[in-house]
């Protein structure tokens, strides 16, 4: 039972700091003529894979960015059942996220402005 309390409530934390982390990232991107500042910080990933879509924001791309966080979230519950694991699982999230955003601000990322 606390199992899928996991399974549920932790993607769903995912899904509540997804709203003000795109509402953040859409800010910064002043709508095409800002920085891009925060969606680099916070969806790295997805900032990165612009490279592949002609630098630009394509609507699959938005959809993987609001997956980011409960993904995140269910990674988290999927593994929450063994605390080192679940430890693991965060350090993993957490090495990955930097990573992704250290190479956003490389200078590998267009301006898009």
């Amino acid at each position: 039972r606390s199992r899928m309390v996991g399974l549920i409530v932790s993607p769903l934390i995912g899904v509540c700091l997804t709203v003000p982390a795109a509402l953040m990232a859409i800010l910064s991107s002043g709508a095409g003529h800002g920085h891009y500042e925060l969606a680099r910080l916070l969806f790295p990933f997805t900032m990165l894979l612009t490279l592949l879509c002609d630098n630009s924001i394509s609507t699959p791309l938005i959809v993987l960015a609001l997956a980011q966080f409960p993904a995140y979230g269910l990674a988290l519950g999927l593994t929450s059942h063994r605390w080192r694991l679940c430890a693991a699982t965060a350090v993993g999230i957490c090495l990955a996220h930097g990573v992704a955003a250290f190479a956003a601000f490389s200078g590998v990322l267009p301006n898009f402005s």
